[in-house]
């Protein structure tokens, strides 16, 4: 159960801190701020979505090239591997961009390691083309940790 729980409880830190972000740089600029309860909405629909279909595709792509693999063990990998955007998010509260640029990426290179180290090891020896799966999925996971910083952690100013 842990994948999921960390991607339910990743959804909500996400949705609550990026609000959170976006009152204090609205506070510190004496702006007017409203919630957007949209975030909790689009990072479910991310965050799920993201952990249900891409192990899903590695599982028909390791199929396809007769890697023997489990679905439920991408899942789990996939969802573990989510863990260290929890902590990273978190100190994304901090206001300063040039920190939660950094904060994001060492986050998404430890995640995207993490993924490309497990599923490398696993799928090395059983065919040629492994370096093109774990290549997409390291660049996978690195592409969400963008995701992430720009929908939830960046600080678009009302005009009001």
């Amino acid at each position: 159960y842990g994948p999921f729980w960390i991607c339910t409880t990743l959804i909500f830190v996400a949705a609550a801190l990026g609000n959170v972000v976006a009152y204090i740089a609205h506070k510190t600029h004496h702006k007017h701020w409203n919630y957007d309860i949209n975030q909790v909405t689009w990072s479910a629909c991310l965050f799920y979505g993201y952990v249900a279909v891409v192990p899903l595709a590695v599982y028909f792509v390791l199929k396809y090239l007769s890697v023997p693999s489990g679905l439920v063990q991408l899942w789990c990998l996939y969802g573990y591997s989510l863990s260290v955007f929890i902590p990273a998010s978190c100190l994304s509260v901090v206001p300063l961009e040039i920190f939660r640029w950094v904060i994001v990426g060492a986050a998404g290179l430890m995640s995207a390691t993490f993924l490309a180290l497990n599923l490398r090891s696993h799928i090395k020896t059983a065919s040629e083309r492994w370096f093109l799966v774990v290549a997409g999925t390291f660049l996978l996971q690195l592409g969400l940790a963008v995701i992430l910083k720009l929908y939830f952690f960046t600080i678009v100013l009302g005009k009001e």
